[in-house]
């Protein structure tokens, strides 16, 4: 039994087609694709045209809002006026920073912490 299998599989291996690996066969394109390959044949020539459109997109946006966009300064904060109270504020607090500039404040805090 096992004879006609090998007798029969070299006629097979034979008489099947050998593939070349050749290219691809010419595509017909239909409607808007047969427009773009019209000025873009090759698919490394779409993804450069698509990538430039993007970058197109971005520079026409920048340009706009640079041109366009502009807003009007913000006012600037007044500055608070120092406390002349016994209180310390938190170091958290956003006028801290102005109160430990006075020399008399400092020296209240280095008071407090010494306690």
């Amino acid at each position: 039994m096992f004879s006609r299998v090998t007798r029969a599989a070299p006629r097979l291996a034979r008489a099947s087609q050998r593939r070349q690996f050749g290219a691809q066969a010419e595509v017909e394109y239909e409607g808007f694709e047969k427009v773009v390959r019209g000025v873009l044949p090759k698919d490394e020539h779409v993804v450069a045209g698509i990538l430039g459109g993007y970058f197109a997109l971005y520079l026409v946006f920048k340009g706009v809002s640079a041109v366009g966009g502009k807003k009007d300064a913000a006012p600037a904060p007044v500055a608070a006026a120092p406390s002349t109270s016994s209180a310390i504020p938190s170091v958290e607090d956003e006028n801290f920073g102005k109160w430990i500039e006075e020399p008399s404040n400092l020296e209240k805090l280095v008071a407090s912490i010494e306690k």
